[in-house]
């Protein structure tokens, strides 16, 4: 082998160990959502991915597939792998807090996406603003249908975001209340979001009271959904004027046909991209990072630098400005076909 041959092995050599070296180096960040049953997760941890990976990351994803101690292996894995940061929708925001602080433990910054994780040193919280939503919902309604009867059926009880929106909608309901416009025959929380146990809720409300609502603030699609069903198989005739969040194919195709009034859609990639800019930043200067927060959250321990995306609302009127045209969230074909 002449000396020609032998430099350009040395030399190839080289630029393998300093590739090695330089993917050593990279950060590497992981994302755990709770469900791919939720559409809108599985689309919120794809744009967190393409963002970072566009700034030079190596990305993670994965779900807890809806169990908390499945979610909690998958981040001890992410762990392993040597990842630098992590966001988490939590399947269960109190034992969730058994991953912060094994990250934590691990030198990894861990951020809560969507849901706050309680009782714990958390780095970071990104998500939607429930105050503003619920104030968007009653004020949508409120426009088309400013008196008669109403109940509320909020999220999960066991979810924050629930609890909050819940909060916020009789908070803004509560003049329109006292002024006798509305008036509130019944509100519960329902168990998963489920467009199941909404439609059951309704379908006991109107069996028991003999009454059909004006109103029904539901705090999801699904369940606008699960409740637009109980009326389609009662034949009901009367309008009724229902809310809804997270802008589903299903939520979005009822407003078009005038079968639910609003729903709000989320920016999700304007929310996924922000909370891996921040991420970026959490694992690179976490001091840059806090500068970034437009608010700060308790999750019982401490308050926790967060950063609230605002939500948008849509009706008959927008759907295609808004979804097709802006957004480019849906195509035309998807929603009025």
């Amino acid at each position: 082998m002449n000396m020609r041959n032998i430099n350009l092995i040395v030399f190839m050599c080289l630029i393998v160990i300093i590739n090695a070296c330089q993917s050593d180096k990279a950060v590497k960040l992981g994302f755990i959502y709770s469900t791919p049953n939720t559409e809108r997760y599985v689309k919120e941890a794809n744009f967190f991915r393409a963002y970072a990976e566009k700034h030079g990351a190596t990305v993670y994803l994965e779900h807890g597939n809806g169990d908390e101690a499945i979610q909690y292996q998958k981040a001890l894995e992410l762990f392993d792998k040597g990842i630098d940061g992590l966001a988490i929708i939590a399947v269960n925001a109190n034992t969730a807090a058994a991953i912060v602080r094994e990250g934590q433990g691990r030198g990894v910054k861990v951020m809560a996406y969507n849901r706050l994780i309680k009782n714990c040193d958390l780095d970071f919280f990104v998500s939607g603003d429930n105050n503003a939503l619920g104030k968007m919902m009653v004020d949508e309604i409120i426009k088309v249908k400013p008196r008669g009867n109403a109940i509320i059926l909020g999220g999960d009880k066991y979810d924050r975001n629930a609890v909050e929106l819940a909060a916020s909608i009789n908070k803004h309901l509560k003049p329109h209340i006292e002024s006798g416009n509305i008036d509130v025959l019944y509100e519960t929380f329902v168990e998963e979001w489920s467009d199941v146990n909404a439609a059951y809720e309704l379908e006991q409300f109107i069996s028991l009271s003999g009454q059909v609502p004006d109103i029904i603030f539901a705090g999801f699609d699904g369940m606008s959904g699960g409740c637009i069903r109980v009326l389609g198989e009662r034949n009901e005739e009367k309008v009724v004027y229902i809310s809804g969040q997270d802008a589903t194919v299903e939520g979005v195709k009822n407003i078009v046909a005038g079968k639910q009034q609003m729903t709000a859609f989320h920016p999700l990639k304007d929310t996924g991209s922000k909370a891996a800019e921040i991420m970026l930043q959490l694992v690179a200067n976490e001091k840059k990072a806090e500068k970034m927060a437009n608010s700060y959250t308790n999750n019982g321990q401490i308050d926790v630098p967060t950063v609230k995306v605002p939500s948008i609302a849509v009706t008959k009127s927008n759907v295609k400005k808004v979804l097709v045209d802006d957004a480019k969230f849906y195509t035309y074909e998807e929603i009025y076909n």
